[in-house]
């Protein structure tokens, strides 16, 4: 299968998948850059009107299957969100770098923390600024995000070399450590899906983060980023800085352990 059939095969899962669920999806990535290998994964962003998990879960087992099938890398499924849920989680990436810009600099971003909601909508947003290839975009959502994220990176242009990237480490037995762990052991088992990287993510990225917005720590844009970019910062970070890791580290949350299902 070329690059080109396997990226139309994914484009043709969110397309059929989700039916008139479906708002916008696209293919991201490396494909789209024109930089992949022949094992590069397929980087599928998705845009419903409403969750169906159902719905989710087959799209996620047909985007697997594709990639095994064609001999890819695979350890997620895409971006799924619903319209709702992107919108809240871009408000809260927004409103947590203006509350305290230290957080670019901190383990949350440089070493790609997997518990980081403002590292996912820092990965978001760069999906909807980059290069874009298999676009279908029914309810025309597209041209208004895609100007929300160069308004985003003109107002806080971001690295685009993550230097700790692969080296994250969160202190032992800590909230962080065991909400990661136990994602980690999902990974081998029927709920290979059920992360913030998979499927439903309107549990970990919906309606919590208005309160969580509420959360953040107002005048601190001053605050010192810690020193190192490896390690979390919380258990160290001064009060201001941990006051804004903490509303967006999804260790802690406000309702249920792992998000409002």
């Amino acid at each position: 299968m070329s690059a080109a059939q396997t990226v139309a095969a994914a484009s043709n899962a969110a397309v059929e998948g989700f039916g008139d669920n479906l708002l916008c999806s696209f293919v991201g990535g490396s494909y789209a850059r024109g930089t992949n290998k022949p094992t590069s994964d397929i980087d599928l962003f998705v845009i419903t009107a409403h969750s169906d998990h159902g719905q989710e879960r087959r799209f996620a087992e047909r985007l697997r299957a594709l990639h095994l099938l064609a001999g890819l890398d695979f350890d997620h499924c895409g971006e799924a969100f619903t319209a709702d849920t992107l919108n809240d989680l871009l408000g809260f990436t927004e409103a947590s770098i203006a509350a305290v810009p230290a957080v670019q600099r901190s383990a949350c971003y440089l070493a790609d923390c997997p518990l980081s909601v403002f590292r996912k909508g820092d990965v978001v947003f760069k999906f909807l600024a980059d290069p874009k290839i298999g676009v279908h975009d029914p309810a025309g959502v597209l041209p208004a995000l895609e100007a929300r994220a160069a308004a985003y990176f003109s107002t806080w242009p971001m690295p685009r070399i993550q230097g700790y990237k692969g080296r994250l480490r969160l202190p032992p037995d800590s909230p962080q450590h065991q909400l990661s762990y136990l994602w980690q052991s999902r990974v081998a088992t029927a709920e290979w899906a059920d992360t913030p990287v998979g499927i439903g993510l309107e549990r970990w990225f919906g309606t919590e983060l208005l309160s969580r917005t509420d959360a953040l720590p107002a005048g601190c844009q001053d605050a010192q980023p810690p020193a190192d970019g490896a390690t979390c910062p919380l258990p160290t970070a001064d009060e201001t800085l941990a006051a804004s890791l903490t509303a967006q580290c999804l260790a802690f949350l406000h309702t249920e352990p792992e998000g409002t299902r």
